[in-house]
């Protein structure tokens, strides 16, 4: 092939992938900025409250947030990553309907907060406070957050992040000024953690509703259904995600979840540079058809790049950063930290796997890998936690994202998604074309 001719194709394919490139990398940057301020201005407001609440106090404070994860997923989660499919195809119909049904569900999981607080005035009196104060803030702080899935979808990230970084700075802002008042109320504390969130998610769905017009499609509705079915299986996937906690603190006590969520802390910090990075190529996974060869390939390059550094700064800089930020006192969870970000560090290509396969509206591929991981995440905490407490917890977990990463694998090598039925206005051949110029610029959960 002449010289001329080479130079020409080289120039011609880094002129066409280079920008795509680059946006990617731009959006991933932007995502990346918030996830450091909010994490930065969590990591301050817990320095202050580990040195001011004692760790039985600061795991009542915590178990708030556990409870109401575990029951997230009664405000329909899936319903989320459905209305951000069709937003990055190019229709906005689909927040309505979404957001009506989620918000309608999300008070089942008020009402359950509150039972259990009920329920556990006799057999658990410190569990009480933050199951209450959760169940009266549930409806609006994870019933109305649908606004974020349409950002996502229209590939807002910048839009995305300033109101997310502005709700992290306002929460913990308010939790260091209770703290510097010296508030010793545990419900106080929980209030303010909850309710910035809750009045964001209403000035939000307010601005939304209000440019997203009604609209209903056959393809809205494989979507509707889509959502609800993954909602039900989700279920499953927000009791595993928490089971070890909650067994912490019922089993061992708050102190002990403290000290475990600590340990927690760096991991999942670590974990969420994952979870923004696949949160970036979810929209251009709804549009392609297949999990090709080449993309498995740079996924697991990337992530065993990743997984290196990842158990370097485990035994390196990350006992020094825990300590500095909970205190000496907190020098027990060191080993747990280091054994969680290892567990990090080979979960990471089941977590880009388990977004492409969220992204492909397959109900079926989504309820194998979630039913099969959250089943040995949940029957792994209940044998290894009563019985080997903390460690037992860090068992469990890492059984998980073992699990996440082999059975998403084999579900993406076993089942071809392009060989399902295509969605309504695509095509199983072609990677999918959003009908509106948001799907080339892409951005939960």
């Amino acid at each position: 092939m002449p010289i001329g001719l080479l130079r020409a194709g080289t120039l011609s394919a880094l002129r066409q992938h280079v920008p795509r490139y680059k946006k990617i990398a731009a959006d991933i940057l932007t995502l990346l900025g918030q996830r450091v301020v909010q994490r930065a201005a969590g990591l301050v407001s817990i320095y202050f409250l580990a040195r001011h609440l004692a760790p039985t106090l600061l795991g009542q404070y915590q178990f708030a947030g556990v409870a109401i994860a575990a029951i997230a997923f009664t405000a329909l989660t899936g319903l989320d990553n459905a209305i951000m499919q069709a937003v990055s195809r190019g229709s906005r119909g689909l927040y309505r309907r979404g957001l009506k049904v989620g918000f309608a569900a999300s008070t089942v999981g008020g009402l359950l907060l509150g039972s259990a607080a009920l329920l556990c005035r006799e057999l658990r009196p410190d569990a009480v406070v933050p199951l209450a104060v959760g169940a009266a803030c549930f409806p609006l702080y994870a019933g109305l957050i649908q606004w974020k899935s349409v950002l996502l979808g229209e590939g807002r990230f910048s839009v995305w992040s300033l109101v997310e970084s502005s709700n992290a700075l306002a929460t913990h802002g308010l939790i260091v000024a209770a703290v510097l008042l010296d508030v010793q109320d545990v419900g106080v504390f929980i209030t303010l953690y909850l309710l910035p969130t809750s009045l964001i998610n209403v000035a939000m769905t307010y601005i939304t509703w209000r440019r997203c017009g009604e609209g209903k499609s056959d393809e809205g509705d494989d979507l509707f259904r889509y959502g609800v079915r993954t909602s039900a299986i989700n279920v499953v996937g927000s009791l595993s995600e928490q089971v070890e906690r909650i067994l912490i603190f019922l089993v061992v006590g708050p102190a002990a979840l403290a000290v475990f969520l600590a340990g927690d802390r760096l991991s999942e910090l670590v974990r969420s540079v994952a979870q923004d990075a696949a949160a970036v190529l979810a929209p251009r996974f709804a549009r392609m058809s297949s999990y090709s060869v080449k993309l498995a390939r740079v996924i697991q390059l990337i992530c065993l790049t990743a997984g290196v550094l990842i158990v370097v700064f485990a035994f390196t800089f990350a006992p020094a950063i825990l300590i500095g930020v909970f205190g000496p006192q907190y020098s027990p969870s060191i080993p747990y930290a280091q054994a969680l970000l290892c567990s990090v560090a080979i979960g990471n290509v089941g977590q880009f796997q388990f977004r492409f396969i969220r992204s492909q509206a397959n109900d079926v591929a989504f309820r194998d890998v979630v039913l099969w991981t959250s089943g040995v995440r949940i029957l792994a905490c209940l044998a290894l936690v009563p019985a080997f407490g903390l460690w037992g917890a860090v068992a469990g977990i890492f059984a998980h994202r073992l699990g996440v990463s082999a059975t998403t694998s084999f579900v993406l090598s076993r089942r071809s998604l392009s060989d399902q039925p295509p969605q309504p206005g695509t095509s199983s051949e072609q990677p999918r074309a959003a009908s509106h110029p948001a799907g080339s610029e892409e951005h939960t959960s």
